[in-house]
């Protein structure tokens, strides 16, 4: 007879459910207002998630898992990808960088949070799905804070530019509403907490002037509405576009947000007479050239930093404006652009990866798992792929550690509780007597 793998009764088990809660709690807020703060969070819960792994842990557990559970090692696959395809592209450049694996590794980390997490969140506190608006709420403070007392123009942190906290934020906001009644059915009050988080989310995004989160809400939003894995009442249905309609509204009927969008008009038509110095007119000059170079580099790439280090030379050969050459060497404005020019096919595959692994990981244990905390798990985890894939269509997100650092944690931490232990096919080896 087959053994469960359920986890071990370790009297342990809630101690580690506390202090993952508390981390789980505080990292949204602590990664968009706390310098290096998001990173030491990753890191203690990458830890303790090893911790949990290994004790009392059952041998050939986690091939089993792997072996028998296809989305599983799908997922892990795109988090291993990055680390590996990236260090192998170096290699065969000949120069390894060590800071362009940085980001990468965290992804590869983010893994033990999944398997550690998994195995307790039977007990974890139901207090951890306030995460989402507690950090909404952090970033709005920080966001009348940098611009009502220091006369910043646009919200954003002393770490983070106002694109990346605008993006997070607006992501925050949403998973704030998402989260009512995940973990327990929530009191009036808890409610009413989720739906602030949600309104400081929005306020932090409109104050950081970041067109990403704007475009990202309404996609957000529609894979709520379309989201089938759970079944939805009338009401609730009606509720949910109630929100959307008050969250869009409230976004775009705003004159900063008009005008935000009125500037890609005005910039596109000093495009076309022959002006690309200006914000979207760099954008597009540097994805024409990342195209030149991927098409003269398909295979490797230019290697570590090769897309910077090509910046001189075109400004040199007139092929871009000295600005937007300046510029290009700080980002391509496009992560898959900037994977696939510096690290080639496989940078294009695991770049890839990290945003359609995770995606069909949560679609495919919505499937399997028809329980409220589950799915709803599987809808969040499938909105953060959804909202880093289009945030990274116009700025790279996995430049900065501290946002990849969020963008692997929050996958993890939604993917252990989309499929825990002992959701299916979850067993050891057969033991036989």
């Amino acid at each position: 007879m087959s053994k469960s793998a359920a986890p071990a009764r370790n009297p342990r088990r809630h101690l580690f459910a506390n202090i993952f809660g508390t981390l789980i709690l505080l990292f949204p807020a602590v990664s968009l207002v706390v310098p290096r703060g998001g990173n030491t969070a990753m890191f203690l819960t990458v830890a303790l998630g090893a911790i949990v792994l290994f004790t009392g842990r059952e041998r050939g557990e986690i091939c089993s898992l792997v072996r028998a559970n296809s989305h599983v090692r799908l997922l892990l696959i795109s988090l291993l990808l990055p680390f590996f395809s990236i260090l192998l592209v170096e290699i065969l450049h000949g120069r390894i960088v060590a800071n362009t694996l940085d980001s990468p590794l965290r992804f590869l980390l983010a893994t033990f949070v999944f398997l550690g997490l998994r195995r307790i969140v039977d007990v974890m506190p139901k207090w951890t799905d306030l995460s989402f608006a507690t950090g909404a709420i952090a970033a709005a403070f920080m966001a009348l804070y940098s611009t009502a007392d220091i006369l910043a123009a646009r919200a954003e942190s002393s770490f983070l530019n106002p694109i990346h906290f605008g993006d997070i934020a607006v992501l925050l906001g949403t998973l704030s509403v998402v989260s009512i009644h995940w973990l327990s059915r929530d009191k009036a009050w808890t409610v009413a907490f989720k739906l602030l988080g949600a309104a400081a989310g929005c306020y932090a995004s409109w104050a950081s002037q970041s067109r990403g989160g704007w475009i990202v809400l309404p996609v957000l939003l529609v894979v709520w509405l379309m989201w089938r894995n759970q079944p939805l009442s009338g009401a609730r249905r009606v509720a949910i576009g109630v929100v959307v309609a008050v969250l869009l509204a409230a976004t775009f009927s705003s004159h900063v947000v008009r005008e935000r969008f009125e500037m890609i008009r005005s910039d596109l038509i000093n495009l076309s007479a022959g002006n690309p110095n200006t914000s979207t007119g760099i954008r597009v000059e540097l994805w024409k050239v990342a195209g030149q170079l991927i098409g003269e580099h398909p295979l490797l790439g230019l290697g570590a930093h090769g897309f910077r280090d090509a910046m001189p030379a075109m400004a040199a050969s007139g092929e871009l404006t000295p600005l937007a050459a300046d510029l290009g060497k700080g980002e391509v404005h496009n992560q898959i652009l900037a994977y696939f020019v510096d690290y080639g096919l496989l940078g294009l595959l695991c770049i890839l990866g990290v945003y359609l692994g995770p995606a069909i990981f949560f679609i495919r244990s919505a499937q399997l798992q028809h329980d409220r905390v589950k799915n709803r798990a599987a809808l969040m985890g499938l909105m953060t792929a959804v909202a880093f894939a289009v945030f990274g269509l116009t700025v790279e997100t996995f430049n900065l550690k501290v946002t990849v650092a969020f963008y692997a944690t929050m996958l993890a931490l939604f993917a252990a509780f989309a499929y825990p232990v002992g959701s299916s096919d979850d067993r050891p080896p057969v033991d036989k007597r």
